[in-house]
């Protein structure tokens, strides 16, 4: 929990929601390339993106790959967003202050559980291949750091889930907050790095993947993708700006969401609108459907009526997102809203693989 990232009313989603787009991969299963695709924590279609070695024919084991992606979910998802409620109300330093409502860290952590073994599978393949050497080298130096972290925040749970903070005015609060304390000194130094790295991967080989599809003439998976990028890149590109006022901010100011400049983001916009309309039409089209095993059979209609509404959802969703920040309007919870929406699409899309 780096302390520029203690932004009031936003929950740090963006590198979240930009992890999501890479790995459908692992040990078991093929994708529409041939490459072996199944395993945990998958969020995308990465048949050129995570490995040179998927430019050849032969099945490419995505296991390192995802097992990466499945501890920076856990980084992002969880453990980032307890940090930022607990230190908005503690004092970001070793000694044990509240600054705000002790109460309020409850709900943020009560119902935390620390899956430890994130961070020991993803050691596990550190020196497997394939190499990813900006990953390899983060994850390295995080070392068993994030499960100290998990523990941390389990015991905090345990504190705050039964309301002993009250029974004992706080007296074990100091304790915890030491374990934690200690706990983020080699976690806090190295985890952005970790999660940029992958977040790196994540963005490389897009174009290839969609001309890819293009090419094999799936065109629900192409759309889906040029749909899913884009939403992502629009959220990216409205991070990014908030990146920079918080820059901006002195230390000990509230953090104010800016104005957002449209400039970059039309062009974005227009890319998702028709994005969704090739994708509605390839839905509406009985042979671009059939293309799609999970839309046939016995299933397939509710299947098909599964993935629209999750389409529909995040056109309606980036919509709100646009209206908010045109109207000049509190846009964080439409924010958080439509990377929730682009997020869902793409549990969606894998699951149609």
């Amino acid at each position: 929990m780096n302390q520029k990232k203690l932004w009031t009313g936003m929950i740090c989603l963006a590198l979240s929601a930009a992890l999501l787009l890479t790995g459908c991969g692992g040990k078991g299963g093929s994708d529409k390339s041939g490459s072996d695709t199944s395993g945990g924590g998958s969020k995308s279609d990465v048949s050129s993106s995570a490995s040179s070695e998927d430019k050849s024919d032969q099945p490419v084991d995505y296991s390192k790959y995802n097992a990466y992606l499945d501890l920076a979910d856990e980084i992002g998802g969880e453990i980032e967003p307890i940090l930022e409620v607990y230190f908005s109300n503690v004092s970001f330093d070793p000694s044990f202050t509240v600054t705000g409502d002790y109460a309020a860290i409850k709900e943020a952590v009560e119902f935390y559980t620390p899956n430890t073994y994130l961070v020991e599978k993803a050691l596990d393949y550190l020196d497997e291949e394939p190499a990813y050497p900006e990953a390899d080298d983060a994850l390295q130096s995080l070392g068993n750091s994030p499960a100290e972290v998990m523990e941390a925040l389990n015991h905090l749970a345990s504190y705050m889930r039964f309301d002993e903070y009250e029974d004992d005015n706080m007296a074990k609060a100091p304790e915890l907050h030491a374990e934690l304390w200690n706990a983020l000194q080699t976690y806090d130094a190295n985890y952005e790095a970790f999660l940029a790295a992958i977040d790196t991967l994540a963005s490389q080989g897009r174009d290839e993947d969609r001309e890819r599809l293009l090419e094999e003439g799936e065109l629900v998976l192409y759309h889906s993708l040029c749909m899913i990028h884009s939403s992502q890149d629009i959220l990216d590109e409205i991070w990014g700006q908030l990146e920079v006022a918080n820059t901006e901010t002195a230390p000990g100011e509230e953090f104010i969401l800016p104005s957002i400049d449209m400039t970059n983001l039309s062009p974005l916009y227009n890319n998702f609108q028709a994005a969704y309309e090739g994708l509605t039409q390839a839905l509406a089209t009985e042979s671009e459907r059939e293309k799609i095993d999970t839309f046939t059979g016995r299933i397939g209609d509710s299947a098909l009526e599964l993935y629209q509404n999750k389409v529909n959802s995040l056109y309606s969703r980036m919509g709100g997102l646009t209206e908010a920040i045109m109207e000049g309007t509190d846009y964080a919870d439409a924010y958080n809203n439509a990377s929730d929406a682009a997020n869902s699409m793409v549990d969606s899309y894998n699951s149609i693989l």
